[in-house]
């Protein structure tokens, strides 16, 4: 009984599972169906608008002076005077009396080459007159051609000759008096100093190393690809027409940002075979304001600090102005020098661009857009021609 029950039950469910298939496959479940609808990803842009921009150059360098000598001494002898302002640090001017040696010897020398250009005149005096004795003599007596030696003309150029040599030696002498006397060569400041006073000292000994206070020069290297940028006279002087580019220099001095004015003057010449740099030289006149303190009791005042040798340096080089240029951030430029366009209908176009110059963020475009396009600047990390984007204007 028990067990007919339960094949009942399992006839039953079979049944039922037999009844359900045929269902589900007569009358299917009625599902929704939805399209994916991708949308368009929205990105930024910027109108091209082209400009006129002047194409500065950057550069750094350490100031230095354009003219730095040792002074050496051109005689010997016991130093009798320094000058209060040789010392490290110390200002002089031009023709300023440095250092002095003890003259005596070379007054010594002087007077004794006097006398012997006066024995040597009264020489050639006595030659002159006894030269035209014999003239005078052979005319009334001598016969034929006379004989130089009768005429005393060797004599008479040997006198004159020692008269010379011994006026030479005087003005050596002279020379030698005015070395004595060290005097500053051009307007300046003390590097060192290396004597004292009293000091005996010989002919080429180092009194100390000196440079010049009207003007500095700064060695900035700039890659030979910028020189295009760039006005400098570096051409013969009779092919010059350019005006030297002005070159501001900026430092952290006397706590606080600096700004000093210069001009480039020149360039060294050479390419760096390392570095494939050229070296271009900017020039600072009056870098210690002494000619400001002159002029401050007149009532001028000055707010530019000094420009210290030694000082390092940024440095903007006024550049070119060019025309038509096209600024566009640098994450909008892709490889083979390529940008997106987006057209008219909101769609992507690559277009090939001339980089004319790049910069930390940004790049400079001389040819290959249009003023009015619109270029893709952010939204997309890999575009795609021919993409669809939703379009909104880049604005800083």
């Amino acid at each position: 009984m028990k067990t007919r029950s339960q094949l009942f039950i399992a006839l039953l469910l079979a049944l039922a599972g037999v009844l359900i298939a045929i269902a589900i496959v007569s009358f299917p479940p009625q599902v929704d169906q939805q399209e994916n609808i991708v949308k368009p990803p929205p990105v930024q842009f910027i109108k091209v608008k082209p400009q006129r921009l002047r194409m500065d150059v950057r550069s750094q360098g350490r100031v230095m002076a354009q003219t730095e000598i040792d002074l050496v001494t051109g005689v010997s002898g016991n130093i009798i005077k320094v000058s209060p302002v040789f010392v490290s640090g110390g200002f002089f001017s031009k023709g300023d009396l440095l250092v002095a040696v003890d003259p005596a010897e070379y007054d010594l020398r002087v007077a004794q080459a006097q006398a012997r250009v006066m024995e040597a005149q009264y020489q050639l005096t006595r030659e002159e007159a006894e030269a035209e004795q014999a003239h005078d003599e052979w005319q009334q007596l001598g016969q034929g051609d006379p004989n130089p030696l009768s005429l005393r003309i060797p004599q008479l150029k040997e006198k004159k000759a020692k008269l010379a040599a011994e006026q030479e030696e005087l003005r050596n002498a002279r020379l030698l008096r005015q070395r004595t006397d060290i005097k500053a060569p051009f307007n300046g400041r003390v590097r060192s100093k290396e004597i004292g006073l009293g000091q005996y000292i010989d002919d080429g000994t180092l009194l100390g190393r000196i440079y010049s206070s009207d003007i500095v020069e700064v060695r900035l290297p700039i890659s030979t690809h910028e020189l295009v940028f760039i006005d400098f006279l570096d051409l013969p002087q009779h092919q010059q027409s350019a005006q030297p580019a002005i070159v501001k220099l900026t430092a952290n001095y006397q706590g606080q940002q600096q700004i000093w004015t210069g001009k480039i003057v020149r360039s060294e010449g050479v390419v760096d075979q390392d570095t494939g740099m050229i070296i271009i030289i900017a020039q600072v006149t009056d870098p210690f304001r002494l000619a400001v303190k002159k002029n401050q009791s007149a009532g001028e005042t000055s707010l530019t600090p000094i420009l210290p040798v030694g000082l390092f340096v940024e440095a903007i080089i006024e550049g070119r102005w060019f025309d038509d240029l096209v600024v566009i951030p640098a994450n909008a430029l892709y490889k083979e020098q390529r940008v997106a366009i987006i057209d008219s209908g909101n769609r992507l176009r690559f277009r090939s661009v001339e980089v004319f110059r790049r910069q930390r963020e940004q790049v400079i475009i001389k040819a290959g857009l249009n003023e009015g396009e619109r270029v893709l600047t952010t939204g997309l990390h890999h575009p795609v021609e021919g993409m669809e984007v939703v379009p909104t204007e880049f604005i800083p």
